[in-house]
């Protein structure tokens, strides 16, 4: 097909697919003549693909393209691979306690209205009688503090955001369980595993932490230099 066939198609306009192809999100077409290329069924499904990971899940186009190109991990969650590693681990780093009332915690900031689009988003598990999990009610005890220093939809902080966070941990928590497994699999025992992971995880978490942080301070560094030369009006 030609490009205004792919372009009706998919919803793309060209300038984003010929973005999407210097990136390495599409692959280039077959070029028929210096001014013309053809696309095929593949390029309308990377499109496709790309559309609703953007504009559904919010991923930023990093972690879209490690998706689109990352091959199954054949046998990687066989359970005859480490089989009880998974008790073992859940068993370390489950929180232990009580399960609470969600919308009593996020009354503790006026939020209760929030719990529904909370659930919605992903970000909390409430089972039928209203109850989350300790991890769940440590996490909306974070979204109240949160709240009450003024990071609010009515402050333009929108549920939209902790979507993003959820896709993009859930993404990078597949990743980390396909590596470990495949790479410990082989080599150690399920107890042997499951210490090894518990140790490494908050290092693992400190690590995010501080790659998140210097990024943040990369786009502010970046802002900055976009403000200074910015031609005056």
């Amino acid at each position: 097909m030609r490009m205004r066939e792919l372009e009706r198609l998919s919803g793309v306009g060209r300038e984003t697919i010929r973005f999407y192809i210097r990136e390495g999100l599409l692959p280039e077409p077959i070029r028929t003549s210096r001014n013309s290329a053809l696309y095929g069924e593949e390029h309308l499904q990377r499109l496709l693909a790309i559309r609703r990971l953007r504009d559904d899940r919010f991923l930023p186009l990093g972690v879209i393209r490690s998706l689109l190109d990352s091959p199954p991990d054949a046998g990687w969650d066989s359970p005859d691979i480490l089989p009880h590693v998974d008790r073992l681990l859940r068993a370390r780093l489950d929180r232990h306690g009580e399960r609470e009332d969600a919308r009593a915690i996020l009354a503790e900031a006026g939020r209760a209205q929030d719990l529904d689009e909370l659930v919605q988003k992903g970000v909390v598990q409430v089972a039928p009688d209203g109850t989350v999990s300790p991890r769940d009610a440590r996490i909306l005890r974070i979204l109240v503090d949160l709240a009450r220093l003024g990071f609010t939809r009515e402050q333009g902080w929108q549920g939209e955001s902790l979507a993003r966070y959820v896709e993009t941990l859930r993404w990078l928590a597949d990743v980390q369980v396909r590596e470990f497994v495949a790479s410990a699999g082989g080599r150690m025992g399920d107890q042997e595993a499951a210490e090894l992971a518990e140790r490494g995880l908050g290092l693992l978490i400190e690590l995010i932490s501080e790659i998140f942080v210097r990024e943040l301070l990369a786009a502010l560094d970046a802002r900055a230099g976009r403000t200074r030369n910015r031609p005056p009006e």
